[in-house]
């Protein structure tokens, strides 16, 4: 029996592609692994998961070129786990279907390394369910049949049509793209009705899904007309007539449209519901993390008695503040007397949880507004405690100190780069319609990591002008900046694109 304590290898499946499709053991998995070997379905929203000192090793497929071999996978795996390495393991879908997790099991299992299995949502469900197909249906598909449509490079496909085309119900057929030809053929040469119907989804239950319908007859060319590829999911049957379509909303302002949000995990979380709300289909890729940053206590404890107002320039001074309030067991009603200070909606949201409101938020979410409003409402005897980033611009310290208002400022946080994620970055950019650009570091982030900005060209999307600032030095010049310098302010500019 796997031991949770002992933590070797966790063979995961992670479903089609839709990340609220993981399993709640899925996501303990993922977010206590040592070690990530994923596959190319893999959506890259699941690895914001992964803690910020687990590898993350590719070991996908992609245009017919694997990045390793599965004997190479095996020996990887087996590899990390016996230096003492909790393994986590990704694979599209389940990884007893059609997906090698048993002889990835069978390899663990015969050099007495501890694995479980963690299963995963299927996509020959799941990916019909999202395009509106069931895979039965009462009264016209009381049964249903799951094949590989793939084989080794080399092999040919060897399914047995003849018995294959006298089935009843659905026939589902996983990994098939490349071979539609050869099924289509099959099935109509051993007597299948070419009017039954038929149906091929494109990325099932992701961002970048696509469904297009028709016969057995005429589904191959359909699917060479709208230049499909894989992974794709061919299904036969008289339950493609059906259209159940709950997954993509059409008639909402940014429905259809692949946005890709780059910023912190938090952040592309918060910002995530505000676009699928539209209609959008977002894929959440975390290019930068916070990274808190220790301050001595008394430090912290002596600034803040000091202090007339508080300033928070970002959601995660908030939480961090107010983790230190706690752990250094500060009365918070110490903070009765103190104005409460943001730049922006995020921080005065965040402020929210913890029971307060801002004494005072600029008309405009940026450091000009701020000190232009905030400036005639100090005095000789203000203080200001900045409590933000450590690489923050200089705009509001030198703008305090030339009114003359004493300020200290405290990095609380450092952004970082999450390199390991260019990877992923520079594999999917080219399926997005807009990149959102979120902050200065998440510019500076995508910038570097990015491998052929012209990839970005006319796509980007910027929160304000300090990021778009931060964009131009990097050579991006054709982008949308937001005229308010929030989620909101970004939605309505993609909204006017």
């Amino acid at each position: 029996m796997f031991d949770k304590e002992k933590k070797c290898v966790s063979l995961v499946g992670v479903g089609p592609g839709d990340e609220k499709l993981l399993t709640l053991r899925a996501c303990e998995c993922i977010e206590s692994a040592d070690v990530i070997v994923y596959d190319n379905l893999v959506n890259p929203t699941i690895l914001n998961r992964v803690k910020m000192s687990a590898k993350l090793i590719y070991a996908g497929k992609i245009s017919g070129n694997h990045y390793l071999t599965q004997d190479k996978i095996n020996e990887t795996i087996a590899e990390h786990a016996l230096a003492g390495e909790y393994v986590v393991r990704l694979k599209g879908g389940d990884p007893y279907i059609f997906g090698r997790g048993g002889e990835e099991a069978e390899y663990l299992l015969e050099r007495n390394i501890d694995f479980e299995i963690v299963h995963g949502v299927s996509s020959f469900y799941a990916g019909l369910g999202y395009a509106g197909i069931p895979v039965t249906f009462r009264g016209e598909a009381a049964e249903f049949h799951v094949f590989t449509g793939h084989k080794k490079q080399g092999e040919e496909l060897d399914l047995n049509f003849k018995n294959i085309a006298r089935l009843e119900g659905s026939l589902v057929f996983l990994m098939g793209i490349s071979n539609l030809s050869l099924i289509v053929q099959g099935l109509l040469s051993n007597g299948m009705n070419p009017d039954i119907g038929a149906a091929v989804i494109e990325n099932g239950t992701r961002y970048n899904q696509r469904v297009f319908r028709g016969k057995l007859s005429n589904i191959e060319e359909i699917s060479k007309r709208e230049n499909i590829i894989s992974p794709a999911l061919i299904v036969v049957g008289d339950v493609c007539k059906k259209n159940l379509t709950f997954f993509q909303k059409h008639t909402l302002p940014l429905s259809g449209k692949n946005i890709l949000l780059t910023a912190t995990k938090g952040l592309v979380e918060k910002m995530s519901p505000e676009f699928k709300n539209l209609g959008a289909n977002t894929c959440e890729m975390s290019l930068i993390a916070t990274k808190e940053i220790e301050i001595d206590k008394n430090t912290f404890v002596s600034q803040l008695e000091l202090a007339t107002h508080i300033l928070f320039t970002s959601s995660n001074g908030v939480d961090i503040f107010f983790e230190k309030i706690k752990s250094y067991d500060i009365d918070i009603r110490s903070l009765c007397n103190k104005k409460i200070c943001v730049i922006g909606s995020g921080s005065s949201e965040a402020l929210k949880k913890y029971g307060i409101n801002a004494d005072f938020v600029p008309s405009k979410f940026d450091s000009k507004s701020f000190l232009a409003e905030i400036l005639p409402k100090l005095d000789k005897n203000s203080r200001v405690l900045m409590l933000r980033a450590k690489l923050g611009n200089d705009n509001l310290p030198r703008g305090l100190k030339e009114a003359g208002i004493e300020f200290s400022d405290i990095p609380v946080y450092d952004t970082i780069i999450d390199y390991r994620r260019s990877f992923e970055l520079n594999k999917e950019i080219k399926k997005f319609d807009y990149v959102v650009v979120a902050s200065a570091s998440a510019a500076k982030a995508l910038c570097e990591m990015i491998e052929d900005k012209t990839a970005l060209l006319k796509r980007v999307v910027s929160i304000g002008p300090v990021t778009t600032k931060a964009l131009r030095e990097f050579g991006i010049e054709e982008l949308v900046t937001a005229k308010q310098y929030d989620v909101k302010g970004i939605v309505d500019a993609i909204k006017g694109l």
